[in-house]
């Protein structure tokens, strides 16, 4: 007895989880076949559904076919389009009138169309007056998203839009290259792009006439040039330098992904950001922020030879102005680096000294929308040049998500915290729209911020 879940990404829905654990528990399923749900086997592991099956690996099934599909309803019509071939296969199981019983779950309600948990477990038990209505639930959730994603896609209302990228990295061609899947996107522009990106090919084309730049006035130029309908910044400098406060006063009708100049302070100051985790009891290492060279090294002289400390220049390094001294003797010298002979800058009036914190590090990059979060799946990239991790911090080399280390429970405590992030800068006038990267040290007491970015890492 085989139960497919199908396109819950890194969800796990304690609805969908309840279905399970009880289909499991009364011998109704016997394996689950997770289907781009990379996270469901992992939280049925986890209390209180505590759910194991012999070879449950998510590899393919013997069975011919699944006793239950469990399918999550797509969130866009791009996500839709992209992975419509789900879709069919559950549309024709049911239009094949199998045995099957067919579930949709509809993630903005979190419900299933159509019946309840008990109903689909009464349909795995042989009801069929409720496996039908299961059914005719689910093929009329398809009609609705199709003919959404006809009038979209289709006719005198079909969207047909330009997108900026702003950025000239790895990350922006990444953006790019995914912008570009979506079938409302005619153009994507990338502003002023990279050499792959001129190359890409396609719908993606670097944009003309930019020498470069990626100031205020350039992108706001580009945008209204080229009729984009949205903008999308990729790297952290125009963010800071209120590149979406520019647009919405420029260009009030286009959407812009990313957070305010006030919200990008979460980055551009971390001595801010150090102190707005302790006012709002996010877990943060015990810190002290410094503007004065000497008294910074006094702190440093009276703490225990054993109280190991990381150095961090407050403002804009490149992702390389944190350091990693191992003695007191290199904590003093790492402050007069940052502070005296100003290594990073002006990035380095105010310095950061902390506790060093033990265990792994992840990467958790959440999606906001000024009044909340979604976490997606955690990452873990390898920042330390040098083997054994002996070497200064880089920009990363390399990277693999999901990260193994951060379990369900895990993942939900780290999304409350970037939950909470995000209701504190509302309720202090600065909501924050865009993408929310916490750097998460997983210490023997929990998850604990490291920093916060405001973009794709």
């Amino acid at each position: 007895m085989v139960a497919s879940v199908i396109g819950f990404g890194s969800r796990a829905p304690e609805n969908v989880l309840e279905v399970l654990s009880q289909s499991i528990s009364k011998g109704l399923v016997s394996e689950v076949k997770p289907v781009r749900s990379q996270s469901i086997n992992l939280a049925l592991l986890q209390p209180p559904y505590r759910t194991f099956l012999e070879g449950n690996t998510g590899a393919a099934s013997s069975s011919p076919s699944p006793d239950l599909i469990i399918y999550c309803l797509p969130s866009s019509v791009s996500e839709y389009a992209a992975f419509g071939s789900e879709a069919n296969t559950v549309r024709s199981t049911i239009l094949s009138s199998s045995s099957t019983v067919v579930t949709v779950y509809d993630p903005k309600s979190d419900s299933f169309m159509g019946g309840s948990i008990d109903d689909i477990l009464s349909a795995l038990s042989g009801n069929n007056d409720k496996k039908d209505a299961l059914s005719c639930a689910s093929l009329g959730s398809f009609s609705c998203i199709d003919e959404l994603a006809s009038s979209s896609l289709f006719g005198p209302k079909k969207q047909s839009d330009v997108v900026i990228v702003v950025g000239s990295g790895g990350r922006e061609h990444a953006l790019a290259v995914a912008l570009a899947q979506s079938p409302l996107v005619q153009r994507v522009i990338c502003c002023p792009g990279n050499g792959g990106t001129a190359v890409e090919g396609g719908k993606i084309t670097n944009a003309e006439g930019v020498n470069g730049k990626q100031d205020n006035d350039t992108i706001i130029e580009l945008t209204k040039r080229v009729n984009a309908k949205m903008v999308v910044v990729g790297p952290e400098q125009p963010l800071v330098d209120g590149v979406v406060d520019a647009l919405a006063i420029a260009c009030p009708d286009v959407r812009v992904f990313g957070p305010s100049q006030a919200g990008a302070e979460l980055e551009a100051s971390k001595a801010f950001t150090k102190d707005f985790l302790e006012e709002h009891g996010i877990p943060t290492a015990k810190y002290r922020n410094f503007t004065n060279a000497d008294e910074a090294i006094a702190y440093v002289e009276s703490l225990d030879e054993n109280d190991r400390q990381v150095v961090k220049a407050s403002g804009l390094a490149a992702g390389k102005g944190v350091l990693l001294p191992t003695s007191k003797a290199e904590t003093i010298e790492a402050v007069k680096e940052i502070m005296s002979d100003r290594a990073f800058g002006a990035a380095g009036d105010t310095c950061v000294i902390e506790s060093f914190m033990t265990g792994p590090e992840a990467s958790c990059l959440a999606f906001c929308d000024g009044k909340t979060a979604v976490l997606m799946p955690a990452a873990q990239d390898h920042k330390r040049a040098l083997d054994n991790d002996e070497g200064l911090n880089t920009g990363g080399m390399g990277a693999y998500a999901p990260a193994p280390c951060v379990t369900p429970a895990l993942q939900r405590e780290i999304e409350a915290m970037c939950i909470k992030t995000v209701e504190k800068m509302a309720e202090r006038g600065t909501p924050y729209v865009g993408v929310l990267y916490a750097g998460m040290m997983l210490t023997p007491n929990g998850p604990s911020v490291l920093e916060f970015n405001c973009r794709f890492g």
